[in-house]
């Protein structure tokens, strides 16, 4: 199975195309061998060309596809741990290729022209090796190789467009994204199913790649460990991270942090070690953006924000809260901003950067009074994960506006939405001037907006929409085998989907398929 092509490695453009005439000649050559026969339980590979620990979504389909009975093969490179409960399970196995080095960031792009091709030559060589020696199947180009030697199944998920991502690091008339488009037309143009992250991305799918086989959305969800926490377990986990350190440790702001006993924490307090916790009257509210630090996101948007909320709250007393914003994630341009936000001269505002551990970060959102979203599509038909973990921890968001958002985040129901840092100022004064810090149900417009994460977006976790969206498309694959052995075994898959409507499950995330848009020029929804 192969993931959508979500990253910003420029990989296999001119390789691809060059060696395009030889590889269909050998997919003609497979195709006249006889099928493989499966035997035993079915194989489900995941290729990810990144970090495997940081690719979420890949990880939330190993675990569904091991729920399911399958076994399942992971392709990708070494970098943050997985979770234990993937790497205990011994059906699942990991196998890493080797990275190869990036161009840095400012390089002529020459460079960039004489690596590139080099890079996606060992890149496709590695990927082959591991796919016909180790497991099932490698990304893109190769796959399509690799399905007509072993008769596999392909499986596209597309987060992202590689050629969007191309045109905005390189511009729209480049080379390389002039390739790229062709690359991802000619080999992600046909197969078995092909998955979308919103409706738009499959629309555009259908109309404008003209993809061909199945194209169904499969919306993320966040799993049931990403929850919305008690003032205990805030308490706990704070008293863990101790934010006022790096509160100390990043910014020159001494009068920022309000003075911290024994057992209080910068957001709770308890009367004795054994008492019930409580959130402080006098805490700053708790702001939280996770980012990759690329160009996708403009983070000085948020810092022009920050300073005209700081401007509005000078002398105006305790009617502002103090915002504390955290920051998480790794990037090329960390540093960029790290130095702008070192300069910042604020006193009602202080930001910091930090880099939580993957167990850390859902109990970072689910502490948190708002999420701030500067993701900035692309191609303007993906959707970011991160609004996907906040909402799944009840954390109502404030991002960054284009159309297919609206998919995502209701502006005014679950969530506001911006277009320049203006608008997120109003926003940020509009939830946070008269904040009643010690009482969340009080925060009239937050409390809200968490209502409605509760009674909509939580209602369905990825596992149900595993199972509503791709499991009944996986079983047709290979009916025999699924209905013989996966029900056997894991009876809790014969769901009834008119059942899971009827309980007011909302998952329209449709079928898409490229026939019935030629029979009646619409698309089923």
């Amino acid at each position: 199975m192969d993931h959508g092509l979500d990253t910003s490695d420029l990989r296999a453009a001119m390789f691809g195309l060059a060696f395009m005439v030889l590889f269909r000649f050998i997919g003609y050559l497979a195709t006249k061998a006889p099928k493989v026969s499966h035997l035993g339980r079915p194989g489900f590979c995941l290729v990810v060309l990144g970090d495997i620990g940081r690719s979420p979504r890949m990880l939330l389909h190993a675990q569904s596809a091991l729920d399911a009975g399958y076994r399942v093969d992971i392709i990708g490179y070494k970098g943050s741990p997985l979770p234990e409960q993937l790497t205990n399970n011994p059906s699942f196995q990991a196998y890493y290729l080797r990275e190869l080095p990036r161009v840095s960031e400012g390089m002529p792009k020459i460079v960039y022209y004489i690596w590139a091709p080099i890079k996606a030559t060992l890149l496709a060589w590695s990927l082959f090796y591991a796919a016909m020696f180790g497991v099932a199947a490698p990304d893109v180009f190769v796959v399509q190789i690799v399905n007509w030697l072993r008769q596999r199944h392909l499986v596209i998920d597309w987060h992202n467009y590689g050629a969007s991502i191309v045109a905005q690091r390189l511009g729209q008339k480049s080379l390389f994204a002039k390739f790229t488009r062709i690359y991802e037309k000619v080999w992600g143009y046909k197969a078995t199913i092909h998955l979308t992250v919103s409706r738009a991305m499959a629309r555009d799918l259908l109309y404008i790649h003209e993809k061909r086989g199945k194209v169904t959305t499969l919306h993320d969800r966040a799993p049931e460990s990403f929850r919305r926490l008690n003032a205990d377990e805030i308490h706990e986990f704070m008293d863990k991270i101790k934010l006022e350190k790096l509160v100390k440790e990043q910014s020159l702001n001494s009068s920022f942090l309000p003075s911290i006993a024994a057992h209080q924490t910068l957001f709770t307090e308890k009367k004795s070690a054994n008492g019930p916790a409580t959130f402080r009257a006098d805490r700053p509210a708790l702001i939280v953006s996770s980012t990759s630090w690329t160009e996708e996101e403009d983070f000085s948007l948020l810092l022009d924000a920050a300073k005209q909320y700081d401007d509005m709250a000078k002398g105006q007393g305790k009617a502002f809260a103090k915002l504390l914003f955290v920051i998480t994630g790794k990037g090329p341009m960390k540093q960029q901003y790290e130095e702008k936000i070192s300069k910042l001269d604020l006193e009602h505002v202080v930001i910091v950067t930090a880099w939580l551990a993957a167990e850390d970060y859902p109990l970072l959102l689910g502490s948190a009074d708002l999420g701030v979203c500067l993701h900035k599509s692309t191609s303007g038909v993906d959707l970011p994960m991160k609004i996907v973990d906040m909402f799944g921890c009840g954390l109502p968001v404030c991002a960054f506006k284009y159309e297919a958002l609206s998919e995502l985040v209701q502006a005014k129901s679950n969530g506001l939405v911006f277009e320049d840092a203006t608008e997120l100022r109003i926003q940020l004064v509009g939830l946070f001037k008269g904040f009643v810090a010690e009482d969340p149900e009080q925060q009239v417009q937050l409390e809200k907006m968490r209502d409605v994460i509760k009674n909509g977006f939580q209602r369905v976790r990825w596992s149900e929409n595993w199972n509503m969206v791709f499991w009944p498309l996986l079983r047709n694959l290979d009916k025999t085998w699924a209905d013989a052995q996966i029900f056997a075994e894991n009876p809790k898959y014969t769901i009834n989907p008119r059942l899971v409507m009827q309980e007011g499950y909302d998952i329209d995330d449709g079928l898409y398929e490229e026939e019935d848009e030629e029979e009646d020029g619409q698309v089923n929804e």
